[in-house]
């Protein structure tokens, strides 16, 4: 398992995204003071550094302890503080505050994994609407990203065979009407609990269509973290909001369970 250190003096981003971390099955060891984490830092094995930016700031100390670590493999994620960027001689990647949750999955994908997965992944049960052949039959989404979906449903459907998809935003007041493609199909079988169903790429996706997807998805991940058993710290102004939204409280599905259908390239 992964190991990251993450090094932030500001409570709420500390430990939101300490419990997120751990959420996507990391291991984190969350520290508010600089000193702990220079000692840290020079005493522990470690993959990532996250470090809120004034911690470098003239710290040769932290900086001289890095370069070993980062000579080594380790990667150095920094959080903004201030409105300049911090000028670092060691390869770093900077992070907006309050964070983007997309964006900090697609960096700790990068970093951390073998095999990167390029986007963000909800898993959940929602309604949705397949037509085709001037025929409609509901099917269950049982997970949803801002590339495409996977579900259930009673209609035998091919590979590379498009359709449409209506998608209802529960909690949004929304409805997407979507062009999907057939990327894959599970069949049921011991090995996956029987599960089957088909894995959908979106067509065509447009704009407006795109940005409502990711508002649901940050949305829902909002919820889900401030609602989970045991995510008393967890702060929802610690990530950006959703586009036009000051806060959204929706009904949030379940997130990150295990997933519906074996992994599939992105």
């Amino acid at each position: 398992m992964k190991r990251l250190l993450l090094g932030e003096h500001r409570e709420d981003i500390l430990n939101t995204l300490d419990l997120t971390l751990k959420h996507w099955g990391y291991r984190v060891l969350a520290v508010p003071r600089r000193e702990r984490l220079n000692k840290l830092i020079r005493d522990t094995a470690f993959d990532l550094l996250i470090i809120n930016a004034d911690w470098l700031d003239a710290n040769h100390a932290t900086l001289e302890a890095l370069e070993t670590c980062i000579g080594k493999g380790a990667s150095l994620m920094v959080l903004k503080s201030r409105e300049t960027s911090p000028q670092l001689p060691l390869p770093h990647q900077l992070l907006d505050v309050p964070v983007d949750i997309f964006s900090l999955f697609s960096a700790i994908q990068q970093h951390l994994e073998k095999h990167p997965r390029k986007n963000m992944r909800l898993a959940l049960k929602l309604p949705g609407m397949i037509c085709r052949h001037h025929q409609c039959q509901l099917g269950e989404v049982l997970s949803l990203s801002t590339r495409g979906l996977f579900m259930k449903t009673g209609f035998r459907l091919d590979q590379g065979e498009r359709f449409r998809i209506v998608l209802p935003l529960m909690g949004m007041k929304e409805e997407l009407e979507l062009s999907g493609k057939v990327l894959y199909r599970v069949h049921p079988d011991p090995k996956n609990n029987y599960q089957q169903g088909v894995g959908v790429g979106f067509v065509d996706l447009q704009p407006n269509a795109a940005r409502l997807l990711e508002r649901y998805i940050k949305t829902c991940f909002r919820e889900e973290m401030s609602h989970r058993r045991g995510h008393h710290g967890w702060h929802t102004g610690a990530l950006t909001q959703g586009e036009e939204d000051t806060v959204l409280r929706l009904p949030a599905p379940m997130l990150w369970e295990t997933p519906p259908a074996p992994p599939q390239p992105s």
